[in-house]
């Protein structure tokens, strides 16, 4: 099982053959992982605060599935290697 913890109070979880995304500790999506198609990453460099000099590193990942459209998570830099553990195991799934 990979969990991944994000922005907003979400968590993605690949446990085995399914895919989910969680709000709050509740399913939100939930897709077959074999149906995963591919995978956008974009790197984020916002502002902690509105007039601060202190900025936060964040990744954006959008995973596209075959049928249910598309999933859309944010999570600090340092959860790169987790995120990409787990699109590497919904890659497998998918063969």
């Amino acid at each position: 099982m990979i969990v991944v913890e994000g922005q907003s109070n979400e968590r993605l979880v690949l446990d085995g053959e399914w895919f989910e995304k969680q709000r709050g500790g509740r399913p939100v999506t939930r897709n077959p992982a074999s149906t995963f198609r591919g995978a956008q990453w974009n790197d984020i460099e916002r502002r902690v605060s509105l007039f601060g000099r202190e900025k936060e590193h964040l990744v954006q990942v959008t995973l596209a599935f075959e049928g249910s459209g598309f999933v859309g998570f944010i999570t600090a830099a340092a959860n790169r290697p987790a995120l990409a553990a787990l699109v590497e195991g919904l890659e497998h799934a998918a063969g």
